[in-house]
């Protein structure tokens, strides 16, 4: 039986949970099982591919590039989920959906947060996991969220990976649906979504929350106005026990009542250069390289988190399709030097 045979027997065998997808420990379970069955059919593959001509074995390393991106990425071609939540996902006025409801794939270990983050996610999940025991209290865990900072600091992949450490689809909010210019229509969206978010367990996610809750101060717009109010209202009243996260870009954008209605606020920064070779690291462990990773990181230092990583996208694509064995100090340079090249030409510095 093919290894993509076997993974997908593996994706539809009975004991996903009422979410409709697996739990953690499924999950770890099932990787294990399919490991042992794919163990001796990729050695055989591997023998096989040694003893092929190069030019038969192009196509064995573009699927490796592929691969590659995937594992770098934390994108396998996330699932869309439905399953387990009551009645259609909601949409706007105009059909279109108002959320997409997906299997979290990113997780903490593909991530480089700084301490406080990781101490305040771990606390989070623990408080969600026991929220039983809370409640026996009179408690309640913290799950609304505000995860501000600079663009492409890892705040979006932090929500996943709470989604994924919790073993709950991600509903992803989809901002360009839920703003309208129409009177009370983007109130009403909002409305929609939390809505059905409460009728199952996951974990919202809202990008880009500056949009909905900009200061109504300095709004010049009046049903943006009104949706920061409604949106303060559904804040306070949303009972139920899911996380909700929101991101910002622009805390400074946000209406000061905004910041009383979360719980808890996580503050990203720029990576320092011990946190970028702890990333660079993360990225390349399913490449052979050889580096010297304070000059790597000194090299990058000024990058976000998303441009460390698609530079070591980029030396990596390079590789592969020049047949390169190993990465090397000066790959991982030349594909910093490029990307600041590039971004120096479109008016934008990278540091």
């Amino acid at each position: 039986m093919a290894v993509r045979e076997q993974a997908e027997m593996l994706w539809m065998d009975e004991g996903e949970d009422q979410t409709g997808f697996m739990t953690a420990v499924e999950r770890s379970r099932r990787r294990r099982q399919l490991e042992a069955t794919q163990r001796p059919a990729l050695e055989q593959e591997r023998s096989t591919r040694r003893e092929q001509p190069a030019h038969q074995r192009s196509g064995t390393r573009d699927d490796l590039a592929a691969a590659l991106e995937r594992a770098a990425t934390g994108h396998g071609g996330a699932r869309p989920l439905s399953s387990g939540f009551t009645g259609p996902l909601p949409a706007s006025d105009e059909d279109v959906p108002l959320v997409h409801v997906v299997e979290a794939r990113v997780t903490f270990e593909d991530l480089v947060l700084t301490a406080e983050n990781t101490t305040l996610c771990r606390e989070i999940i623990r408080e969600y996991r026991n929220r039983g025991r809370l409640a026996a209290y009179g408690l309640r865990p913290r799950r609304r969220l505000l995860l501000a900072g600079p663009s492409g600091t890892g705040k979006t992949r932090t929500a996943e990976a709470l989604a994924s450490s919790l073993g709950l689809p991600l509903v992803r909010v989809n901002l360009s649906a839920v703003v309208s210019s129409y009177l009370g229509q983007t109130a009403r969206h909002l409305e929609r979504i939390l809505d059905f978010a409460s009728r199952s367990q996951c974990v919202v996610s809202f990008d880009e929350f500056d949009m909905l809750a900009a200061s109504r101060d300095d709004s010049d717009h009046g049903e943006m106005r009104r949706v920061a109010t409604v949106l303060l209202q559904q804040l306070e009243n949303y009972a139920s026990d899911n996380l909700v996260v929101a991101t910002t870009n622009h805390a400074d954008l946000l209406d000061e009542a905004i910041w009383r209605r979360f719980d808890e606020v996580l503050i990203y920064r720029m990576p320092t250069q011990k946190q970028i070779a702890q990333l660079v690291k993360i990225k390349l462990r399913r490449f052979e390289y050889k580096i010297n990773q304070e000059q790597v990181a000194q090299t990058m230092s000024g990058l976000s988190h998303a441009q460390v990583e698609a530079v070591c996208l980029d030396a990596m694509r390079a590789a592969v399709l020049s047949g390169a064995e190993l990465l090397t100090t000066e790959d991982l340079q030349s594909s910093t030097a490029a990307r600041k090249k590039r971004f120096r030409e479109a008016g934008k510095s990278l540091g």
